[in-house]
Order: C-alpha cells, then sequence, then structure tokens
C-alpha cells in the first residue's frame, strides 16, 4: 500500500511543512522560492504544483500546496519519486514534472531525468500513484527516449476537450547535441529542437498510441531552441493553444511565446509574444515554464528570477520563483491577465 505523504505530514502536525508562502506584494510571487518548471492539477479543493529538485539534495519532486491557487506552502522533506527508474542515472537530475489524473483513478507523474546509459542526455519517464500527493512509482523503460536527437525532454499531459483522447507533448533536446554558444546551440550548424506530441491511452496515460506527431521546430528567430511546451483549449472558438519558450534560459531575451490550430494535431501558427522580460505589474525576469491548470483554463503558473545578482554575476544562487496568472484565451489570442 503507497504511503500518502502529505497525510504523514498533517498527522505530525505540519513538522515538514513550511509556512505559507505569502506573495511578498500584491504583485509577488505565489512561491517565493527556487521551485522551475512548475506545473499544477486541483483535486477536488486542493491545489497542487510540482517541481523538480532545484537544488534540494533530498528531493526528485517537489510539491506545494494551495487553498486558493493564491496562497501556497511548499512541503518540505517530501520527496514524491524518491526513485526515478531502473532506466535512469544514479543521480538523475529530474526536470520538469508533470501530474495527471487518468481514467483509471490514478496519478501519472510525467518527468524527464538523466539517462543511466547516457547521463549526458535526458530521456522521459512516468510514475504512477494513487494519490496525487505520491510516492509514485516509477514505469521500468522510459516513454519517450530519442538519445541520438539529444534525448527527451518537458512533458506535459494534454486530455483534448473535443476527443477525450489524452497526450503529451514533449520537446526533442536536440541543443544537448549541439557545438557551442547559448544553450550549446547557437553556433552553427544549429540543431533542430522540435516539440513533438504523443497519443497515450486515456485508461493508464502510459502506452503509447501510433507516432509522434511535430508541432513545430526552432527557427533563427528563436536562437537555440525552443522547449517547455504546454497546450490550452479555448472552448468558445474551439481554439488550441500551444506555449512554449523560446530563446536560452540564461539570457533576458529567453520568452514565453504561443501558436494555435484548429486541430490539437496542428498545424500550428506562431502569434508571437505571450509573456517576455519586463511584463506584468512584477516587470518579470526570463519567465518560462508555463503550465495551464487542466480544470480551468483561465488559470497558469509559470516561473521567473527573483535575484537580481544571479543575473548580474555575483555569484549568488540563482532562484526561479513562481509567479500565477489569470490567463486570457480568445480564439486565437491569448494573453496575460493580472497577477493571482
Amino acid at each position: 500500500m503507497k504511503t500518502n505523504l502529505l497525510t504523514l505530514v498533517a498527522l505530525l502536525g505540519g513538522v515538514f511543512a513550511l509556512p505559507p508562502q505569502k506573495k511578498r506584494s500584491s504583485n509577488g510571487p505565489v512561491i517565493p522560492v527556487n521551485f522551475q518548471d512548475p506545473s499544477v492539477i486541483q483535486v477536488d479543493n486542493t491545489f497542487y504544483a510540482y517541481s523538480g529538485p532545484n537544488g534540494n539534495p533530498n528531493a526528485n519532486v517537489q510539491v506545494a500546496r494551495s487553498p486558493d491557487f493564491s496562497t501556497w506552502s511548499v512541503l518540505s522533506g517530501v520527496d514524491l519519486l524518491p526513485d526515478a527508474g531502473s532506466w535512469a542515472a544514479a543521480t538523475p537530475h529530474v526536470w520538469s514534472p508533470d501530474v495527471n489524473l487518468v481514467k483509471s483513478g490514478e496519478y501519472v507523474l510525467y518527468y524527464s531525468a538523466a539517462a543511466a546509459s547516457n547521463p549526458g542526455k535526458h530521456c522521459t519517464g512516468a510514475a504512477t500513484s494513487s494519490t496525487p500527493d505520491g510516492v509514485f512509482t516509477p514505469l521500468e523503460s522510459p516513454l519517450f527516449c530519442p538519445i541520438e536527437a539529444g534525448g527527451a525532454i518537458d512533458p506535459d499531459g494534454f486530455i483534448d476537450p473535443r476527443t477525450s483522447k489524452q497526450y503529451v507533448v514533449y520537446k526533442v533536446d536536440g541543443n544537448s547535441n549541439g557545438h557551442g554558444g547559448a544553450c550549446s546551440n547557437t553556433v552553427a550548424p544549429i540543431q533542430p529542437t522540435p516539440i513533438l506530441l504523443h497519443e497515450v491511452s486515456p485508461f493508464d496515460g502510459v502506452t503509447l498510441i501510433g507516432k509522434p506527431v511535430q508541432l513545430l521546430t526552432n527557427t533563427a528567430a528563436d536562437g537555440p531552441n525552443i522547449e517547455a511546451p504546454a497546450l490550452a483549449f479555448d472552448s468558445s472558438s474551439q481554439t488550441y493553444i500551444l506555449f512554449f519558450n523560446s530563446g536560452c534560459y540564461t539570457t533576458t531575451g529567453y520568452n514565453i511565446q504561443y501558436a494555435t490550430s484548429n486541430s490539437v494535431l496542428g498545424p500550428y501558427t506562431r502569434r508571437g509574444k505571450f509573456l517576455a522580460t519586463g511584463d506584468t505589474a512584477a516587470k518579470v525576469i526570463i519567465p518560462g515554464g508555463i503550465d495551464v491548470l487542466p480544470s480551468d483554463n483561465t488559470k497558469a503558473v509559470f516561473h521567473a528570477d527573483i535575484n537580481q545578482g544571479y543575473l548580474q554575476g555575483d555569484g549568488s544562487k540563482r532562484v526561479r520563483a513562481v509567479y500565477a496568472i489569470d490567463l486570457k484565451l480568445s480564439g486565437h489570442t491569448a494573453s496575460a491577465g493580472p497577477l493571482v
């Protein structure tokens, strides 16, 4: 029987629960600690956010909770994925966890981890649990592992409201095969970093159906790569919105863009920037890793830098905190509403 870690925390009187991460101001981050590439899900009246270790040596996957999408508590001492799988490297460097509820009633955690066969490359794996707070048990093999193409990262689950079909969208990490420069991929020849969509069984979320479909790939305007895809759906116009990051995550030119389509399979037309450095009332810095709440496409989270010293090269640790926004979708136009 799987252990419900959050129940254990509650029984221990919150010993391992950090105080609620209250916003510094009405325009501040909702999780003002390092919690990059966040993903969110709502279960009953509780919101959960997930992130990789972000320098935490005691966790592969971290979790935070909120009753209102605004005030969050990060659970300290809790690792939802203590075992990243036999296919993963001993030090797995887990990135971009994303949790989804499937028709079997189980929760599926998609994540990327360094491959044991080639620790310099990441593959995308999956793990399952009967609860959204784990512990999650990994599958024996990764779902996507195109090592020769650079690996697979940034998985994001999506259920098509039109058909109830389930998909995973992810990035082929081609810049890991690059020849140098920003994010290892601004020295010619530039390597492709396509975003792919693969259908999975809606019952278990892990049985692959058919072959992947390419939705987008990088162009010269993107610099080294595109990454961090997330899908949303505007029911009023029956439009699919693909969010993604463009550029290199170490530079202030890194930004969130979006593309739209009348079909989940594409073709997708680029619509330009969604969030860039200096946008919103918070004047966010290097925004990235957006994730749309599956139960409510009017809410989303993303990370942005809050440590200016790091960006100025003072040797301090980089901190990418989480911001929550109201999301405005109208046909083929997406815009960021007020910060939550």
